[in-house]
């Protein structure tokens, strides 16, 4: 285990144990099977190493060894279920959405077969391709880590169901990170204006339900998409 590798648990341990609740709950996890934390909790640790932000939710998928333990564990808390098969939880003010590795949606409608790594590549955009195994402290970032060296947000997997949410989180991020619009992103904001006429306001609707907050206004989301 590098040290870069070690610094990611021990941070993650850091914001889980600022509730010992929250902490429990991820080290009964860690019993069923590998706990893979992906998604924005990886990646602003690792951008942020010296001072990553609190992260708003813990996205988790379990290669699981045991089913039976889960059922177990997760009917101790209040739960709901996701139109995708996850399992959306809130221990404390920290919130947690848990998935079967291999019912993952991508796993599940794409060609691309279940495992950690592959993980790594189901995603829309790449700066979102890092997956952290907790039990054994293995980092995946080759595609975040391209995205972050070339300051380029690009499309990894094309297939996907909220495709509308990945162009409203490619904006968030190219301000966040400071990162540029690859062609094949462009084309792909190009071909939805061509369709809808609408497509400002169902951004803006969209980061109001996603993020509840507003990060960018109706009038920014315009003039975004103006010079794409």
């Amino acid at each position: 285990m590098s040290r870069y590798e070690k610094n990611i648990k021990n941070q993650l341990i850091y914001f889980l144990g600022k509730d010992s609740r929250t902490l429990n709950f991820i080290e009964e996890l860690s019993n069923v099977g590998d706990l893979l934390f992906f998604g924005g909790s990886i990646r602003d640790i690792c951008l942020f190493p010296d001072k990553p932000p609190m992260p708003r939710d813990f996205d988790i998928a379990i290669n699981f060894k045991n089913k039976d333990i889960f059922d177990s564990i997760i009917n101790k808390y209040k739960y709901k279920m996701n139109r995708f098969g996850g399992y959306k939880i809130k221990i404390s003010n920290l919130e947690f959405d848990i998935w079967d590795l291999e019912n993952t949606w991508a796993f599940k409608y794409t060609n691309l077969s279940p495992s950690e790594e592959n993980l790594a590549k189901s995603v829309y955009l790449n700066i979102d391709g890092i997956v952290y195994n907790f039990n054994k402290s293995l980092l995946y970032d080759e595609i975040f880590r391209s995205s972050v060296r070339e300051c380029k947000l690009d499309i990894t997997l094309e297939e996907n169901p909220q495709i509308e949410l990945n162009l409203l989180r490619a904006m968030v991020f190219k301000e966040k990170y400071n990162l540029n619009f690859s062609k094949k992103l462009k084309q792909v904001y190009q071909n939805y204006l061509n369709e809808s006429e609408k497509l400002v306001e169902n951004l803006y609707e969209l980061q109001l339900s996603h993020y509840k907050v507003t990060y960018l206004s109706k009038e920014e989301i315009k003039n975004e998409l103006q010079y794409i």
